[in-house]
């Protein structure tokens, strides 16, 4: 995919070699693994072989799964657990006998694979909560006790790019980061419970289908929550109960549905993309999305993932790609992206029957200082059980006018507002707003050749910090929690 460096696109997977000191426990395991594969194959599936898998059009998505993640279950279950010890499933038993993601999953039901090749049987044995570090191949966070975040910013996303072109723009994900809190946490928590009890649907659903995805993804973020900050959040009660301590709540996890449980306690947008056992191709089956510009969430339940960006400038040259990338991308390959915009108000939840401007009536009334950039800081990640793909996403708001003070940043920002497409710019803010900002993104830029901030007539181009800026550690707090080292 253009823009995307072929090291993201790889599965790099480490997968242990476990050495057996006793021959004789050799022998009964493959003895075992003979019997296995017998009964496997023989009672409940018509097995394929590896030259019949290597015919079919894999151009066509439903002969095409994601990597399998049945490796990490030699780690998750003993040996009685497996029904299978193989690490590839032949093609033909996996589109036999998947389960459904277009109706009520039948859980219980034995033999159906997931789309990354696990067993139902072997779903239920990992039980509640199992080690997903060990199962997605994506390390656990580092711990952050002394994380104060009541102090806490969100990090300075930038991520203007010159030469500009709508590509996906990737970086491999940071462990650490894939949930951010900050010093808003209660006042943004509160205007989303707001948000979910006045629209419902619009902004919280959970088709039948999607079960086991939103429940895996629900216990991995709480997971992250519980490892990354625990002095916020703890599980209790055998796993039962999610104590927050910042919301002085209790959330008794089996009494709602997954995705409420993220809800209540996390100020992060997820969606839930499940691929087809009809047709392969990948639909959208339950999200929490507060945080829309133009379009709520609802408009693209069920909606297969090509259709939900129509809107998008120049997606028709995109959706090929993404769709291929959705059908191969690895649970150990997670990636992190940035889009932006820039709005004449804090433009949060504002659907498609909203005007996006404050003062559409009257433009000339906006002003600088209305001015925010609006960064949607994205995950898309693979789900190690389901196979589900997910998008995260928290929207940040900076006032415009802070930018003026990071070296750089203006000069790069006035440079995509007034040479960039301009559907892209459209589809980025409106022209009042556009004629604001680029403005005094010119003033700025010159102001800090002047001061000496930056080198006079550098060459503009995306900064070689993207997504952030030189010297930004030092900007503000972040919440005492550094970049690793090495970024």
């Amino acid at each position: 995919m253009d823009g995307i460096s072929k090291s993201w696109w790889r599965a790099i997977a480490s997968v242990p070699v476990l050495g057996l000191a006793i021959f004789g426990f050799a022998v009964l395991l493959v003895l075992r693994e003979a019997r296995l594969r017998s009964r496997f194959h023989s009672k409940d599936f018509k097995s394929s072989n590896s030259s019949s898998d290597e015919k079919v059009d894999k151009n066509n998505p439903i002969n095409v799964f994601p990597p399998s993640r049945r490796v990490a279950l030699v780690e998750l279950l003993p040996a009685s657990h497996l029904v299978t010890n193989a690490v590839a499933i032949p093609l033909e038993d996996l589109k036999r006998n998947q389960l459904p993601t277009t109706k009520v999953q039948p859980l219980e039901q034995k033999n159906l694979f997931t789309s990354t090749g696990l067993l139902t049987q072997e779903v239920k044995a990992l039980g509640r909560f199992p080690n997903y570090s060990v199962l997605s191949g994506v390390p656990h966070p580092n711990p952050a006790p002394s994380f104060d975040i009541t102090k806490a910013n969100f990090r300075p996303f930038r991520p203007f790019r010159w030469t500009y072109h709508q590509t996906m723009a990737v970086m491999k994900m940071e462990p650490d980061y894939w949930i951010e809190l900050e010093q808003n946490y209660s006042r943004r928590m509160q205007q989303r419970l707001e948000l979910w009890k006045e629209h419902g649907e619009r902004v919280l659903f959970e088709a039948p289908g999607s079960e086991l995805a939103a429940r895996e993804l629900m216990e991995m973020v709480v997971q992250f929550l519980t490892i990354r900050y625990p002095q916020y959040f703890q599980l209790e009660d055998d796993n039962k109960i999610l104590r927050n301590r910042l919301l002085e709540t209790a959330t008794v996890i089996g009494s709602m549905t997954p995705l409420e449980v993220l809800m209540r306690n996390v100020p992060e947008d997820f969606t839930v993309m499940l691929r087809s056992e009809e047709d392969g191709n990948y639909y959208l089956r339950a999200a929490t999305v507060c945080s829309s510009v133009g379009w709520n969430i609802g408009l693209h339940k069920n909606k297969v993932l090509r259709r939900i960006h129509d809107n998008v400038p120049h997606w028709e040259k995109m959706a090929f790609s993404v769709d291929r990338y959705f059908t191969k991308q690895a649970c150990d390959a997670p990636i992190q992206r940035g889009s932006w915009g820039i709005e004449d108000w804090e433009a949060f939840f504002c659907p498609e029957d909203v005007p996006r401007s404050k003062f559409d009536r009257d433009p000339s009334s906006c002003a600088i200082e209305d001015l925010q950039l609006r960064c949607d800081w994205q995950t898309v990640r693979r789900l190690p059980m389901s196979g589900a793909m997910i998008f995260n996403f928290k929207a940040v708001f900076t006032p415009l006018a802070e930018l003026a003070r990071e070296p750089y940043v203006p000069a790069l920002l006035h440079r995509v507002i007034t040479q960039g497409d301009e559907k892209l710019i459209e589809y980025k803010m409106e022209k009042h707003v556009a004629n604001i900002a680029s403005e005094y993104c010119e003033k700025w830029a010159r102001q800090q050749e002047e001061d000496g901030l930056v080198e006079k007539d550098w060459t503009v181009g995306t900064l070689e910090q993207s997504p952030f800026f030189p010297g930004w550690e030092e900007t503000g707090d972040w919440g005492a929690c550094p970049m690793r080292p090495g970024r």
